[in-house]
């Protein structure tokens, strides 16, 4: 694609959607855009979902990242409550299910990732009215099966306990975000969580979820053990919203396959959840399902696709609330990683280490330690001696 182009279809009213679309405005492009949103809603905050409960469908508001007069001045064509069903990467089209055919110069896919789903009715989150629908269901529950003992899981198990129901986590691991935090911090989540209440039960499968919301369900485990609950909500994990891109030509596997520009074919690029890219400050292809990074990648989608030709390099970061403690996560980390702590202080029970792999430093965990943390931010790509004579010359702060 070397011309500008005249219309450029957004496919995803999301944070990263959103992010190319006031990107293109801020670097001077004159051109149609139009967004294309399955939900009939304008563009959400999404990590608040998992975090705070909400009552009625007017609380949209307090986490929109827009709204109509800012829509109408940025000249955004909104099809919200419309679903993309198939890219034409030939003709430049799109058709949606409501029978049109969208045309486009250029088309970026921001349709984000979709819920793992278990058989059964077990509530799984993934916008705004699941949100809602998981809150009511709280006002009524006493005891709550959380399936799936990662980011999402944690966060739902302190949600349930904010309201007062007793929470039992499953998950397959040996601990909460054992594979992505490993076993250190993983043991300080578990501890800080059966403090709070919860019940964990590690190295159980799930092999069917019997009932109702509004009758209560029956859980069956794997070694035929059952569970008496009036409420299963089930965060396995997602998979990238692409299934509606099958046959287009595109590159899929798990995601839409980028370079480091973000480009996935002459014309077409992808932002958020659902891009998988090369990221050069790694050498290795990426998917985040991280906010920040929906954004960060957004408006370098926006100005390579005017030909800024710069590519999408970022640290990652991403951050999980689970009742009064933070946790913030900045670069690369993995279960796997060797783990090192940097500081940590004895009052108030907050840390900071570093991953690292090979002896490189690939990432840094802070514990209720955002100012440290920010510190040892630049101790990522540094070998880890360096990195640990450094962050005591700044003085562990």
């Amino acid at each position: 694609m070397s011309a500008v182009p005249r219309r450029t279809a957004i496919i995803g009213a999301s944070a990263a959607g959103l992010a190319v679309a006031t990107g293109l405005r801020d670097e001077g492009y004159d051109g149609e855009i139009v967004l294309v949103g399955a939900e009939a809603a304008l563009p959400y905050d999404r990590p608040p979902l998992s975090k705070r409960l909400f009552q009625e469908a007017d609380a949209l508001a307090d986490i929109a990242l827009t709204d109509d007069a800012e829509i109408e001045a940025l000249k955004i064509d909104g099809r919200l409550g419309k679903r993309a069903e198939r890219l034409d990467l030939e003709a430049r089209t799109v058709d949606l299910d409501d029978g049109t055919a969208l045309s486009w110069d250029a088309c970026v896919i921001a349709t984000g990732a979709a819920p793992i789903r278990l058989p059964g009715e077990g509530l799984v989150l993934r916008g705004f009215g699941d949100a809602l629908a998981i809150s009511q269901a709280l006002q009524r529950a006493r005891h709550v099966v959380v399936i799936g003992g990662g980011v999402l899981g944690c966060e739902l198990a302190a949600l349930v306990r904010s309201v007062g129901a007793s929470a039992v986590v499953v998950d397959l691991q040996d601990g909460p975000m054992l594979d992505r935090l490993g076993p250190l911090v993983s043991s300080r989540l578990e501890t800080l969580h059966i403090e709070k209440g919860v019940e964990f039960r590690f190295r159980t499968a799930i092999l069917r979820i019997d009932g109702t919301t509004e009758n209560g369900f029956r859980v069956t485990f794997s070694d035929g053990r059952q569970l008496e609950t009036d409420l299963v909500l089930v965060a396995i994990g997602c998979r990238p919203a692409t299934d509606w891109l099958s046959g287009s030509g595109l590159g899929l596997d798990d995601g839409i396959l980028c370079d480091q520009f973000c480009a996935a074919s002459d014309g077409v690029f992808a932002a958020g959840d659902v891009a998988s890219w090369i990221n050069p400050r790694y050498g290795r292809r990426m998917r985040i399902e991280h906010r920040m990074n929906a954004t960060e990648q957004g408006m370098a989608v926006a100005a390579n696709l005017l030909g800024a030709g710069a590519v999408f390099d970022p640290i990652p970061f991403f951050w999980t609330d689970q009742y009064d403690t933070k946790v913030q996560v900045h670069g690369v980390i993995d279960g796997s990683f060797a783990t090192e702590v940097l500081v940590e202080e004895a009052e108030s029970g907050g840390f900071v280490i570093a991953y690292s792999r090979e002896g490189m430093v690939e990432g840094v965990l802070g514990w209720n330690m955002a100012r440290a943390l920010r510190s040892a931010r630049s101790l990522i790509g540094r070998d880890l001696e360096t990195a640990r004579s450094e962050f005591l010359q700044m003085g562990g702060s």
